[in-house]
């Protein structure tokens, strides 16, 4: 009758899947980032009449003026932001564009807005209207009028006028007209500039007080909002900042699949993840067994046959465990071991004593005696270790 074959060991590997487990939030993540690279949106045209335009409609002048003598002034790339905000010039806007910005006055947020185009104004829920629109292609210096401002009396304007709805508190006044009105949206304020072109490069430098306006209004409307600062916005003119990656991967549309991956993936480290249990203790430091102490004996006698050196070895290794066995500290007399021993193990107390106390096997130092001797101490040995044992 023949022996069954036992089956070989299973050494095939595991199934790709568990290998590749990583594999779908990784390329989920890869994704996500390319979607951030090719619909996060960029910087588009820019037009004229931003705070980095030095031309004559540009407003460079004014911010530079600002920014030389300390007020705390930024450029804001952002739709909202901040607590004081100049818009100067806007391009055109739809309502879209508007929202953010108008929900951002009604939090608590102060605009200044001057515009030649009454379209963002509406979206903001102003109803406005443009007399003599400046074109773009006019660059010249406008009228010296008489105005009424703190530190003001004489700016240069041209002839666009902008005039709001009724209701509005008044602040300054430029030809016996209003020169800007205030009106509260929600808890904010919107500061409509009825002469737009007051602050533009051309209008900045002469003999008039343009620059002195300038500095007085920003330090009006920054009062009003201690310890913020005052941002000249960018984004109304198509300087926009590009969202970064994260940014993208928390907003809506993609904040939904983010938080999926990422509970996908923790679950994924929780699945095959090492597990940790309770701290090691430190192993016990090692100890030769009886067979190496025996075997090393041995080697001893064989190469020296140092018979007395290796009685001495047994001898004392019998005395310190009988010392530990009876509970008397190392060392003791070895007297009172041995009288100790005969009165709690019932031994023959003289021969131990006599073991104990030899220099050489008591019996010569050949073999024989040798190994008699060693014979005499294993007897002892096993008289007193093991009846403490069964004493316990």
């Amino acid at each position: 009758m023949s022996t069954p074959t036992p089956d070989p060991p299973d050494d095939s590997a595991p199934p790709p899947t568990s290998r590749l487990w990583w594999a779908t939030p990784a390329v989920g993540m890869v994704l996500l980032a390319l979607f951030g690279m090719l619909f996060g949106g960029g910087p588009e045209k820019v037009d004229y009449g931003t705070s980095y335009d030095a031309s004559d409609t540009g407003f460079r002048g004014v911010y530079l003026l600002l920014e030389e003598l300390k007020y705390p002034v930024e450029r804001s790339r952002r739709s909202s932001g901040g607590e004081v905000r100049w818009v100067l010039f806007p391009t055109k806007s739809e309502a879209k564009d508007a929202v953010e910005l108008d929900a951002w006055v009604k939090r608590g947020g102060t605009l200044l807005l001057a515009v030649n185009d009454p379209s963002l104004a509406k979206h903001l829920g102003l109803q406005v209207t443009v007399e003599n629109p400046r074109m773009r292609g006019i660059t010249d210096k406008g009228t010296q009028y008489s105005a009424e401002a703190p530190d003001v009396s004489s700016l240069y304007a041209d002839d666009t006028r902008v005039n709001g709805p009724r209701g509005g508190r008044p602040w300054g006044k430029i030809d016996g007209q209003p020169l800007i009105t205030i009106y509260p949206q929600g808890r904010g304020e919107i500061w409509l500039v009825n002469r737009p072109d007051i602050f533009t490069n051309a209008n900045l430098h002469g003999g008039a007080d343009n620059q002195i306006l300038a500095c007085r209004l920003a330090e009006a409307m920054l009062r009003a909002k201690p310890g913020s600062r005052l941002s000249f916005d960018e984004y109304t003119h198509g300087l926009r900042d590009r969202p970064d990656l994260m940014e993208l991967l928390f907003k809506p549309p993609v904040l939904g699949v983010t938080l999926e991956l990422l509970l996908l993936t923790a679950l994924a480290l929780w699945h095959y993840g090492c597990r940790f249990g309770e701290v090691r203790p430190v192993p016990p430091p090692a100890r030769r067994s009886k067979e190496e102490f025996l075997d090393a004996m041995a080697e001893l006698l064989t190469r020296k046959g140092d018979r007395i050196e290796a009685f001495l070895t047994v001898r004392d290794d019998f005395l310190r465990r009988l010392e530990a066995n009876l509970g008397l500290p190392v060392g003791h007399p070895i007297e009172q071991t041995a009288r100790e021993a005969a009165r709690r193990r019932g031994v023959n107390e003289a021969l131990l004593l006599e073991l104990l106390t030899a220099e050489s096997p008591p019996e010569g130092r050949g073999p024989v005696a040798f190994l008699a001797a060693l014979h005499q101490l294993e007897t002892l040995s096993n008289e007193c270790l093991q009846s403490g044992r069964r004493a316990r």
